[in-house]
């Protein structure tokens, strides 16, 4: 019987093996440390199908987590399972939960406006507007380099290069001048030069900062706009496709690429979104240029 301590070297290797991302591993972490806290067992390698079972129902009973949520924990718990223990369980007796889609919740042109007029620090400032320009994910911005931002010769168009996005996907993404011009801004003003090259490094430790930083600055600047409390970082994504999509409807291969779905169906639903807000006719990258010179008037 293998002690905690093997059991979470061999979890790690099959991390190797699999070339899983640093954000799937931490998942999976937590998911089998509230697992194992539930169960009330001090093995981990005591685990099994039944005390996965009694945990799901428990989450389910609680009424704490969405369906998404409980199915991420499910799909951790079965990894440790069936990889690190090497146990057969029966999938129909631990399944996932069908679970509801609502549409996504996106910022309208004016409420982006109301928004970033109360970001008055640069670095946030920038960083939001990115996060919206580009249509990143909040950890793929934050794992940002200064090397990612590529320049085409030819066209004098400048991207960024996401090396590991979702499922370890590379990507490239077009940069907006405006959001160019700010984080040139914001460098100047803040010097962030680390060996690494993050463009958002830690303040007092090494790496890159965290995207809770920025989720704090968020809901405070949202209180502060008075806006919906709906709203959160990942809104910006939203934005940026749901303003992608009414500014050429038939670009949804193209922004299928530029977000780095897998399925054409995850991307499909910001038709639906567009089709609900009819008001804009201005791409993200107008947009951004748009708010730039409110920010630098």
């Amino acid at each position: 019987m293998m002690t905690n301590e093997q059991v979470l070297q061999k979890m790690e290797e099959d991390f190797l093996l699999r070339g899983s991302s640093e954000k799937t591993r931490q998942t999976y972490r937590t998911a089998l440390f509230r697992f194992s806290a539930f169960a009330g067992k001090d093995r981990y390698s005591d685990l099994n199908e039944q005390d996965l079972r009694s945990f799901l129902l428990h989450l389910h009973k609680e009424g704490k987590l969405q369906g998404t949520s409980i199915n991420t924990y499910n799909a951790g718990c079965k990894f440790f399972l069936e990889v690190v223990l090497n146990l057969a369980i029966n999938r129909k007796q631990v399944p996932n939960v069908r679970a509801r889609h609502k549409l996504p919740v996106h910022f309208r042109v004016e409420q982006l406006e109301q928004f970033f007029a109360h970001l008055n620090e640069i670095r946030a400032f920038a960083y939001f507007l990115t996060l919206y320009g580009t249509g990143m994910r909040t950890f793929e911005l934050t794992k940002l380099k200064v090397t990612d931002i590529e320049t085409d010769k030819a066209s004098g168009l400048r991207f960024l290069r996401i090396p590991q996005g979702k499922r370890n996907k590379e990507r490239r993404v077009t940069l907006p001048e405006a959001c160019y011009q700010a984080l040139r801004h914001y460098w100047r003003e803040y010097r962030p030069g680390t060996p690494e090259n993050w463009m958002f490094p830690a303040e007092k430790t090494t790496g890159c900062l965290k995207s809770n930083v920025f989720t704090h600055e968020f809901k405070t600047c949202l209180e502060h706009s008075r806006l919906a409390p709906e709203f959160h970082p990942h809104s910006l994504r939203h934005s940026y496709s749901t303003h992608y999509i009414q500014n050429d409807p038939n670009a949804i291969l193209r922004l299928q690429h530029l977000l780095g779905h897998a399925s054409l169906a995850s991307t499909e639903i910001y038709i639906d979104v567009s089709m609900v807000d009819t008001t804009n006719s201005m791409s993200p990258s107008e947009i951004c240029g748009m708010l730039w010179a409110q920010y630098a008037a």
